[in-house]
């Protein structure tokens, strides 16, 4: 059995009230930020595992680079929906004043060409909906 870290997430920075840490706060101002669902990056080390070594590197990121400030946005709706009481106070600010110039957006394109990976969660809409899907199967 393979045990995945629990990985932190919209969802979860709202639900428990946390406010943003530093390196959090210092994010909030990137106009795109990557993220991947664990079952992908689960699924993205067994494809990798199974060919030879080629020495390459391949970013595992979704396919939706997204500021900070919509992805905490559609995490607050989905809550709102299903957890009215957590809804409230949220930690999470959706002010985006300042943009660091030099990001830069990375592509998935060799991971799913060479390895052929399908992402699960191609977007970080998918990944939050999952993420709050399982948090309702863990409370029935």
């Amino acid at each position: 059995m393979v045990m995945l870290p629990i990985f932190n997430n919209a969802l979860d920075t709202i639900a428990k009230r946390k406010s943003s840490s530093r390196r959090q706060k210092l994010r909030e101002s990137k106009q795109y930020t990557a993220r991947i669902h664990v079952a992908d990056i689960y699924q993205a080390i067994l494809a990798s595992m199974s060919i030879k070594s080629t020495r390459k590197i391949y970013n595992v990121v979704d396919d939706d680079p997204a500021p900070r400030s919509e992805v905490f946005a559609f995490a607050q709706s989905l809550i709102e929906k299903r957890y009215p009481d957590l809804a409230a106070d949220s930690a999470e600010s959706n002010s985006q004043s300042r943009i660091i110039a030099a990001e830069k957006r990375v592509s998935n394109g060799r991971l799913k060409q060479e390895l052929g990976v399908r992402l699960a969660h191609p977007s970080y809409r998918s990944g939050l909906q999952s993420i709050l899907d399982s948090w309702l199967e863990g409370n029935q």
